[in-house]
């Protein structure tokens, strides 16, 4: 896991848009910092949106370990399934 995410990757991490993740970080409610490229999202707080989802969908905790795993997991399968229905050069 990356120590910044990007809004594409924290949409990902929790099932909305990137523009509600933007929208989201200027309303206060996730800690996110602008740089040239837009927003990025500390991997800390990252790693706190995930876990509070986890906990009010299916009431388990996981460890930080578990957490940036499974975190890991979604990023790469989202990659890949964006990569495979992008098309060339589009």
């Amino acid at each position: 896991m990356d120590e910044l995410l990007s809004t594409r990757e924290v949409a990902w991490v929790l099932g909305r848009s990137p523009g509600s993740v933007r929208d989201m970080i200027r309303d206060g409610e996730i800690k996110g910092v602008r740089l040239p490229g837009g927003f990025r999202i500390p991997k800390a707080e990252a790693l706190r949106l995930a876990r509070e989802r986890i906990k009010a969908q299916v009431g388990r905790t996981l460890t930080d370990s578990k957490l940036e795993h499974l975190i890991d997991d979604v990023i790469s399968t989202n990659a890949r399934l964006d990569e495979h229905l992008t098309p060339a050069g589009g």
